[in-house]
């Protein structure tokens, strides 16, 4: 009877159950575990929870804080901050350039500041053009000498600041502005208080009095090598003389004597003579702002007869190419 109880209190599993139990817990548990790390895949809000909630977060924010307009323009000056900058400022086909740091400099906060701007171009641009358009040559001859720009183009600067602003305020960042310029005498109207200048270059003819252009007159000039330089006084004045040839030249005023010619250089009115059928010819108009002649100064009859009304024997007459 003892030896019956002591079996009965006792759980005796055969070997062979035992190794079947380990089998199922070795293949089950591993099944498990896969299960359980695909649900979680499935559902990845699980594992994103944290990161979902600050997007989501984000995102009301962003409803009720909405991108103000002065944010979008915060944004707009990083972008341009970024850009690269050049100015080419020309004239023709000559050109001072400015690269990124040095138009950089110009700039204080995002504006283009005036005062940086003109300073700058005072100091690195105006020399570089005068250096070519500034150039100037004395004249002279027997009775007297002046000074007379090269280049027939004077610039004007003052609104140049103006051109590139806009340009840069627009978003461009390579720039490109042509110079103003005008085409004017080459003298400064300080020789004396009245006296006519003539441009050969030109073709063109300037009244200055008390230091001011007062009157511009197109020409018609010399053919190259007849042409003169210098200082003249006008010599004498005749209504209509008659030149060689029978051809008259109204409203003359004479200002040098060719030996070469025989002959005196004068200004007048584009010539006329008669025909051989007695009918009057005249030269064509087509002639000003060409060389034609083989020392006189001609231009048109009006513009010929005011100068003969407003200029006497002894004011001077300035000739410079």
């Amino acid at each position: 009877m003892k030896k019956q109880e002591r079996t009965l209190g006792e759980i005796v599993i055969p070997l062979n159950h035992l190794i079947t139990v380990v089998f199922v817990w070795l293949i089950a548990v591993p099944i498990s575990v896969f299960f359980f790390l695909s649900q979680t895949i499935k559902n990845p809000g699980r594992v994103l929870g944290t990161q979902s909630k600050e997007v989501e977060s984000v995102f009301l924010e962003d409803k009720e804080n909405p991108i103000s307009t002065s944010d979008l323009k915060d944004v707009g000056k990083v972008v341009v901050g970024d850009k690269v900058y050049s100015l080419s400022i020309c004239l023709k086909d000559l050109c001072r350039n400015l690269f990124n740091d040095d138009f950089r400099s110009l700039i204080i906060g995002e504006e283009l500041d005036k005062y940086n701007f003109e300073k700058y171009i005072e100091t690195n641009v105006r020399p570089y053009f005068e250096s070519k358009y500034g150039q100037k040559v004395v004249v002279k001859n027997s009775k007297g000498e002046f000074l007379a720009r090269v280049e027939d183009e004077v610039i004007n600067y003052n609104s140049l600041f103006d051109k590139v602003n806009s340009a840069y305020l627009a978003g461009i960042n390579n720039i490109k502005i042509e110079l103003d310029y005008k085409i004017t005498a080459g003298t400064d109207g300080k020789y004396a208080d009245k006296y006519i200048e003539i441009d050969n270059s030109q073709q063109r003819l300037y009244v200055w009095e008390e230091g001011k252009i007062i009157k511009e007159i197109a020409l018609s000039g010399p053919v190259y090598g007849f042409q003169v330089y210098g200082v003249f006084p006008i010599v004498d004045k005749g209504r209509e003389p008659i030149a060689p040839g029978g051809k008259y030249m109204p409203y003359w005023m004479a200002f040098y004597y060719s030996k070469k010619q025989d002959s005196w250089y004068g200004l007048h009115a584009l010539i006329w003579g008669y025909n051989e059928d007695g009918t009057k010819w005249y030269e064509p108009a087509r002639n000003i702002g060409t060389r034609q002649s083989a020392g006189c100064i001609r231009m048109m009859f009006d513009d010929a007869k005011w100068l003969y009304e407003n200029f006497e024997k002894g004011d001077l007459i300035l000739i410079h190419e």
